[in-house]
This record gives structure tokens, C-alpha cells and sequence, in this order.
């Protein structure tokens, strides 16, 4: 996708991010829609900006020290003479021209942008690089200016075009302040790396305003944590999306980068992979929205209560949202999950600010959803339509025998059975007990169910067991909803189904 003044979507997260502020700072949804204007009106923004508090400091986690706006040799606030004052703000504004607006200045360019494939810029950006090359304090976690290591035939710093240099410098106002340093999204889809930009974007300008009135010199950051928010925003997204009937053609990835460029430079990836984003995408949809909702509103962690030493509680709002940083854990934590989650057992070994403490099957018994459950498996472990459809017909036949036949007793022997003999040892009994209250019609399961659900082969007994039990156990409490109410003893009691 290229514009009239040749911008295109890279692929690289930090310049993509970059172009995605642009097109949010001009209220544009493609990339393709810029204009020179827009470009013109980031500049004067990060111009006038960028040189006060609160940026002039924090931003250094992006640039380094050595960032044009942030050399105190260019500050002329420090000089009380007249001349030096004159001379430092010639000096910034030599610099703030480089970095902002050689795209408008028609020198002729020595090399090609790697990222573009642009021209690259013509013009110095640093004393000791060469003309339109960028080093650390253009782009974050690059190297040095006099480091060879690592450049093609030992010349340092990169060729870049003027356009994909500005869009490094607006990239920390489409990336969220968090703790210490910033978190960039960048997704395969355009659309969304601009939606998560501009909801970054507005927030930075509000807190920024907001620092700049009070005369704060410190940005406020987001008071979430970071996987809280990275889900929370596409969670907005999402709902956005729905209401504007927006139409995806592809489940898009998410990779969110969580750097700093400062003193300790670091970086950190998180990736959300197809499965995690199309079930996310799923569950935001009118089949599945109020549960899920409901689900994610009892894992907030819980605020303390303010008491006579301390009158006030801190922090004033939630920090984590357990369930959704726990889709991180995802596939390989995904029988704890479902556990958790969907089947609403207690974690005892957690924080006392946990919500995940004080789940309850008994209590919760509303918010135990098959469908929900059926389309996690689906989505995000993969499950052949065949195993489901197999887990769903074993739920609903022992659901019928508990109602039945079991009763109570065996409902709370399958519910709270831990050893995989013993687990074994009900099955068959229960397989043979079914079949004489079906009269011989019919049994609880043929070889063919048994080996695809619970085993390995034809001898050993799956890893994990308990996972498939606690998903017909899932479907067999939706389907004995009724009959719960009725007994609802025969759900055992925390204690007993908390494992050790």
C-alpha cells in the first residue's frame, strides 16, 4: 500500500507504529490517506512539545540523552545571556528541522532507506554519522554512533528516508506509557497497529495537556499492567469494531514490544498468536458477549479497603486483570485455564487482592457455559470437531445418569476424583452401570470414544486427563443446571476440590 507521497506499511514494529501516530494524530484510517499536511502538523507538534516537560525528560527512554531535544547545550532556558540564548535556539532548531522536516526539502539523498525504499534523507542527523543515517538517539535500541559492530561493511548508523524519520520521532505518542518505559503494538493488520496508536495517542496528548496546565514535569502512565492493558485495549478495539460492523478479512497477530532506550536499554516481546486473537475476536460477538463480559469483570484484582491507618486505598484502580493476563499462559497453560476460569475453581495460593480466591462452582454455577467452553477448545487448543463432539455426547449421557441414576454420589466422585486409577476404575464402573439403566440399549461410551478422549494409544492414559474430565464435567453441570438447584450439595464444597 503506497501514498501519494510514498509512505508505505514496513513491516518493522517501531516505523510502522511511527506512521500509524501519524495517521492517528490526522484522524486518517490508512496510511494512505497522509497528506504533507499531516506530516507538517505532527512536526510542529513534536517541535514545540517535545523541547518541554513532561516529554523533554521522559522521552529520553526513547531517544537517549542525546536526542535533539533533550541536549542541554541546545536548551537556551539555561543561558541568561542574550547571545547564548540566541545561539542555543539556532542551534535546536538546526537540529528539530533534520529530524522533522527534510521530507519537504528537496536535497538530493546519497543512499535508499532500508525500511521505505525510499530516497533516504540528505541531510546530517548526527555530527558523526554519515548524511541521513540514524543511530541510537533517532531510532531506539540501534547502537551507538561510533560502533561499527553489526553494520554492513562496518559503517555505522542506518540509511533512512526523511518520512519513516519522523514517524520515529511521533512513535512514542502512539505507544502507551508503562512503569518505566513504553509499550509499542504492532500488528500484520495496518488497521489495527493505527487503532491501537490512536488510543495510545489520545491518551498521551490528554495526560500531557493535563501535565503542562498543572506545571508537572512528570507524565503519568497508564495504571494498568502490561498485559492487562495490551488485552484491555484490543478487548476497545473489538467492541469498536463490532458496533461500526467493521468486517475482517483475516485474524490478525499482535506483537507488543515493551522497551527502553535509555541508561539500561531493554526490550521485551509479547505475542498473541491467531488462535488467542480469533478467540478474542469470538468471544465479543452477541453469542458469547454477556458471559464472557461476566467473566472478566470477576477477575479484576480487588482494591484494599480502606482502613483507620490508611484512609485511602492505593492504587485507586485495578492493576491486573488475572484472567486476561492469564491468556498469555495460552495453549500450554489451558487446562488451569479452563479450570480457573470455566469451571470456577479456587486458587488458594494466590495474593489476598485476587478475586480467583473466592471462585466458587457452587456459587458461580450461572457462569459455567458450555458454548463458551466448546469454543475455547476449538479456537484455542485446536480440538477436532470430532473430540468435541465426542466430549459434549459423554457430558450429556452422564449428566442424564447423574439425574437419574448416580445422584449426588457419583456426581461428587467424578467432580472431586484426583488419582488416575481411581479415575479409570469409575469410568468402567460407570460405563457398566449406565448400560443396565439403558437396559442394554445402549452405553456410556464404545473403544473408539474412550481411546480419542482419554488415552494415549491403546495402553496409557493421557497427560491430561483431568483436563478432558473437567470439560465433560463442564458440559454436564450446564445440562444438570436444574437439578444443581435442587441439590446443590452435590457440588463439593471448595476445600474438596482445591488440588494440593
Amino acid at each position: 500500500m503506497v501514498n501519494s507521497i510514498g509512505i508505505t506499511y514496513t513491516g518493522h514494529p517501531f516505523i510502522d507504529v511511527g506512521f500509524a501516530t501519524l495517521a492517528a494524530f490526522a484522524n486518517r484510517r490508512h496510511l494512505a490517506d497522509l497528506t504533507t499536511n499531516d506530516l507538517a502538523e505532527m512536526a510542529n507538534y513534536i517541535e514545540a512539545n517535545y523541547v518541554r516537560q513532561p516529554l523533554r525528560s521522559f522521552l529520553t527512554v526513547a531517544f537517549t540523552s542525546n536526542a535533539w531535544f533533550a541536549q542541554s547545550a541546545f536548551n537556551p532556558d539555561r543561558f541568561d545571556d542574550p547571545d547564548k540564548k540566541i545561539e542555543a535556539q539556532q542551534k535546536r532548531k538546526y537540529w528539530a528541522d533534520r529530524h522533522l522536516r527534510q521530507w519537504a526539502q528537496a536535497a538530493a539523498a546519497l543512499e535508499t532507506c532500508l525500511f521505505t525504499g525510499l530516497p533516504a534523507a540528505a541531510l546530517e542527523l548526527s555530527g558523526k554519522l554519515q548524511p541521513g543515517r540514524v543511530g541510537r538517539a533517532q531510532m531506539p535500541l540501534l547502537q551507538g554512533d561510533d560502533s561499527i559492530n553489526f553494520f554492513t561493511n562496518g559503517d555505522p548508523g542506518l540509511p533512512m528516508a526523511p518520512e519513516a524519520i519522523l514517524a520515529l520521532q511521533a512513535m512514542p505518542l502512539g505507544c502507551a506509557k508503562v512503569g518505566g518505559g513504553l509499550l509499542a503494538v504492532h500488528s500484520d493488520d495496518e488497521q489495527l497497529t493505527i487503532d491501537f496508536a490512536k488510543r495510545f495517542l489520545e491518551r498521551n496528548l490528554s495526560d500531557v495537556a493535563k501535565a503542562q496546565a498543572a506545571g508537572e514535569e512528570k507524565l503519568s502512565g497508564s495504571p494498568r499492567s502490561l498485559k492487562t492493558l495490551l488485552i484491555e485495549t484490543l478487548a476497545e478495539i473489538i467492541r469498536r469494531q463490532m458496533q461500526e460492523e467493521v468486517r475482517r478479512e483475516r485474524r490478525p497477530t499482535v506483537t507488543a514490544y515493551y522497551f527502553n532506550n535509555g541508561q539500561s536499554p531493554s526490550l521485551d516481546i509479547y505475542h498473541l498468536p491467531l488462535q488467542i486473537t480469533g478467540f478474542l475476536l469470538a468471544v465479543h460477538t452477541p453469542a458469547y458477549r454477556a458471559i464472557w463480559n461476566e467473566l472478566v469483570q470477576r477477575s479484576w484484582q480487588r482494591l484494599e479497603t480502606p482502613t483507620k491507618r490508611r484512609k485511602v486505598a492505593e492504587p485507586t484502580e485495578p492493576r491486573f486483570n488475572y484472567l486476561y493476563e492469564d491468556l498469555f499462559t495460552l495453549p500450554a497453560q489451558a487446562a488451569r485455564f479452563v479450570r480457573t476460569y470455566f469451571l470456577r475453581i479456587p486458587n488458594r495460593s494466590t495474593a489476598t487482592d485476587d478475586p480467583r480466591r473466592e471462585y466458587s462452582t457452587r456459587r458461580e454455577v450461572d457462569l459455567v457455559s458450555w458454548p463458551l467452553v466448546e469454543l475455547f477448545v476449538q479456537e484455542v487448543m485446536l480440538m477436532t470437531d470430532d473430540r468435541v463432539a465426542k466430549l459434549k455426547e459423554l457430558g450429556d449421557k452422564l449428566a442424564d445418569y447423574t439425574r437419574y441414576q448416580g445422584g449426588k454420589r457419583f456426581f461428587r466422585q467424578f467432580f472431586t476424583v484426583q488419582r488416575s486409577d481411581h479415575f479409570l476404575t469409575l469410568l468402567n464402573k460407570t460405563n457398566i452401570d449406565y448400560t443396565r439403566y439403558k437396559r442394554g440399549t445402549e452405553t456410556l461410551f464404545d473403544l473408539d470414544s474412550f481411546l480419542t478422549l482419554f488415552m494415549e494409544g491403546e495402553e496409557v492414559l493421557r497427560n491430561d486427563w483431568r483436563l478432558m474430565r473437567d470439560l465433560v464435567l463442564i458440559r454436564m453441570v450446564e445440562q444438570l443446571r436444574d437439578w444443581i438447584a435442587n441439590n446443590a450439595d452435590a457440588i463439593p464444597s471448595e476445600e474438596e476440590v482445591v488440588e494440593a
